[in-house]
């Protein structure tokens, strides 16, 4: 009876587990004076060891975070260079200090200074560029009025460019552009040379006192 019903639930239920108490039965004690052997019932369920298969964990070498702390100090030996040439002769914040650009530039405004464009262009007339001032040893923003061999006459309060007088939209009403001595002046600009002139005419040191800028001096073009 016994052995046919570990046939047939193991057959069907492979999991139960037909334990065989260490202490014989009756029926066994019966079997083994009847000179029977009762057969050996393994156990289908699955041991600790088995069940508790060990887990693999990842690899991670020793050495790991040495190659992040590489890759860290690459990152700052690149930028520091970079973001020095960036400024250098690229692009650079600048602080306007004074009044002479009034009404176009406004005292403490920042803007920025393109340092790239004459590289591959001339300073145009009408340009607003930053230039190491002549007159001083630090530098100072101004507008383009005249270019290279251009004549430029200052005359009655005006400007004439070339026997031409010069429309400039960007000053305020009934300014007058005047010379230190209130006399005409004419000026022939040679090679690489150029005439600029702060928007604040009563209240700018510019070409009119210090004289012409070369082109070496400017560096760079102001934009918003």
């Amino acid at each position: 009876m016994v052995q046919l019903l570990a046939r047939t639930f193991g057959s069907i239920y492979p999991q139960v587990n037909f334990m065989r108490s260490s202490t014989p039965t009756q029926n066994e004690q019966l079997r083994r004076g009847e000179g029977g052997t009762a057969p050996s019932l393994r156990s289908h369920a699955p041991r600790v060891s088995e069940r508790l298969a060990p887990v693999a964990l990842p690899d991670f070498p020793q050495a790991w975070w040495k190659q992040h702390v590489f890759v860290l100090i690459c990152i700052a030996l690149f930028s520091v260079p970079a973001y020095l040439l960036a400024s250098r002769f690229i692009v650079t914040a600048v602080v306007v200090q004074g009044r002479s650009m009034i009404p176009t530039l406004k005292d403490g405004e920042r803007y920025y200074l393109n340092r790239w464009r004459y590289l591959f262009t001339k300073p145009q007339r009408g340009d607003v560029v930053v230039i190491k001032d002549p007159g001083h040893t630090d530098f100072a923003v101004k507008r383009i009025i005249g270019s290279p061999y251009d004549w430029v006459n200052l005359k009655d309060g005006s400007i004439y460019i070339n026997g031409k007088r010069l429309s400039e939209p960007y000053l305020s009403k009934g300014v007058r552009t005047d010379t230190p001595d209130l006399k005409e002046r004419w000026i022939q600009l040679g090679r690489d040379q150029y005439y600029l002139l702060g928007d604040n005419r009563s209240n700018s040191e510019d070409s009119r006192f210090y004289g012409v800028v070369a082109r070496q001096n400017i560096i760079g073009m102001l934009i918003n």
